[in-house]
């Protein structure tokens, strides 16, 4: 997604209670924030992964998401066996790689799977990798990986979170999206086939990857924010594409003649926004930060409808999320307003029920690596080198420990999670002329505190988390308690 943004602002359980699969029914109940990292460069190199592990641990997430290519593993001709994940036509060392280093550091990896090898596409226009890929020659691959990752073979780790295709409304990574030629702009009359092209493409997977542990979490979805219809680049738009994927109108309700299922047991998007965290997508049809409430009430009608097919309650994530900074991009957020918003959409993405959040990138990208796409979403400062020589940026902190604080009549709503989403006490504190401690609350075992005070309504707020056994003390970034209104920006400079 970043790429073209950048240049262009089984069946159900017989007997299963539905309500069982639905997704959490508010933040008010105890839910967990899981947070991750998601980077195409420092990831794929092995001399840089164990130091850029070590700072994705350090910024308290508990994840990693690899892009994991389904063509760099098979380069060549059709494997003998595609479903041997000992196939000598296969290469997975650099994937072999990623996931015992993740794994050495407390990193759960999330494999993104995309990208058909040549053998395994199908006819039409599109990029290498994209058109029509073969759902019965990805279904053999993904159940070599997840053989190969199952936590049986040859000493590799296990995998349990497995993604099924990267952006899938998006013609940089499946097409074709309508049946209107790529060369001329998208019409009212044009039809969308990526939703059922994908769709095949998940259950497929989802038979393929269940069948080696029934517990293996599949991922679908994973959309672009903002359609595009012009000439040359079509992305589908987000909730036409969700509902034909799902079988749902546009009233939320059961689509008439639609009987298809689709077999995933996590909903994942990628809500980018041209503003803050309550900012609306210019159409109403795509789904930014501020929309994810609509994307919610799909999701939810969807799951009740029994048109989603899993196991378990269905969870929702966002696999991948960042704005630029200024500095180094001038045009990019300034970095105090990047604090407080890295805070807020960590809160904000809680409250609508996402349960694990994915930032795009590591470190800011550098021109002088060949072929890379230069985004300054880091966490850290890139430089020319590797990760010896990466800076933390002051937004850091805010996505290690984010806090909130939000004036509401005569109180203040306070909300957080500690590193790593550990339980732990935590001591809120005010500014006034000085900082002076408010209360001391206890987190949830999701290390989550919320809380509405009867306290002051001007000055800034912070969170303390206090030393305790496994863990020292911390300060969150402070949060002004001052009404920061939206501003329109490019979320990558």
């Amino acid at each position: 997604m970043r790429s073209a943004l950048a240049r262009r602002v089984g069946l159900l359980v017989a007997g299963a209670v539905t309500a069982a699969l639905l997704l959490p029914g508010s933040a008010g109940a105890s839910q967990p924030l899981r947070t991750g990292v998601v980077d195409a460069g420092p990831f794929n190199v092995p001399a840089f992964m164990p130091a850029a592990y070590a700072d994705v641990r350090a910024a308290g997430a508990t994840a990693i998401r690899f892009y994991a290519i389904w063509s760099r593993v098979a380069p060549g001709a059709r494997p003998v066996d595609p479903a041997n994940p000992a196939d000598p036509a296969y290469n997975w060392s650099i994937m072999d790689q990623q996931v015992r280093v993740a794994k050495a550091n407390g990193l759960e990896p999330i494999l993104s799977i995309e990208g058909a090898p040549d053998y395994a596409e199908g006819t039409g226009e599109g990029l290498d990798g994209t058109v029509r890929p073969s759902p019965t020659e990805f279904a053999l691959f993904a159940r070599a990986a997840a053989r190969r990752y199952s936590g049986s073979f040859g000493g590799l780790p296990r995998v349990r979170y497995w993604q099924v295709w990267n952006e899938p409304n998006y013609f940089r990574h499946l097409g074709p999206q309508y049946n209107t030629p790529l060369s001329e702009p998208v019409r009212r009359s044009s039809r969308l086939l990526s939703p059922d092209i994908y769709r095949a493409l998940v259950n497929s997977f989802a038979d393929a990857v269940h069948k080696v542990h029934a517990d293996n979490l599949v991922i679908a979805g994973g959309l672009a924010p903002f359609g595009n219809e012009n000439a040359g680049t079509h992305v589908a738009r987000t909730l036409p594409f969700m509902r034909q994927l799902l079988c749902m109108n546009r009233r939320n309700r059961p689509k008439a003649g639609c009987h298809s299922r689709t077999k995933f047991d996590v909903w994942s998007h990628h809500p980018y926004t041209a503003g803050g965290p309550t900012h609306h997508n210019l159409s109403p049809e795509d789904v930014s930060m501020g929309d994810l409430p609509k994307m919610r009430r799909l999701l939810r009608a969807a799951v009740r409808a029994r048109h989603v097919v899993s196991r378990r309650r269905v969870n929702w994530w966002v696999t991948e999320f960042s704005w630029d900074t200024n500095p180094p991009d001038r045009n990019a957020v300034p970095m105090r307003l990047h604090e407080r918003w890295v805070s807020e959409a960590l809160y904000r993405m809680w409250l609508n029920g996402i349960s694990l959040v994915t930032w795009f990138q590591i470190r800011d990208s550098q021109s002088s690596i060949p072929g890379e796409f230069v985004f300054q979403s880091g966490l850290y400062f890139g430089c020319a080198g590797g990760p010896e020589c990466w800076r933390p940026k002051p937004s850091l902190t805010a996505f290690r420990f984010p806090f909130v604080a939000f004036t509401s009549g005569d109180r203040v709503r306070i909300w957080g999670r500690t590193p790593w989403g550990r339980p732990g006490r935590v001591a809120i504190e005010r500014r006034g002329a000085r900082w002076k401690r408010v209360v001391t609350l206890k987190s949830d075992r999701f290390g989550i505190f919320t809380r509405k005070l009867r306290t002051s309504r001007r000055g800034f707020m912070r969170a303390r988390l206090l030393p305790a056994a496994g863990h020292a003390a911390e300060l969150s970034v402070p949060f002004s308690l001052r009404r920061v209104p939206d501003r329109t920006v490019n979320p990558f400079g």
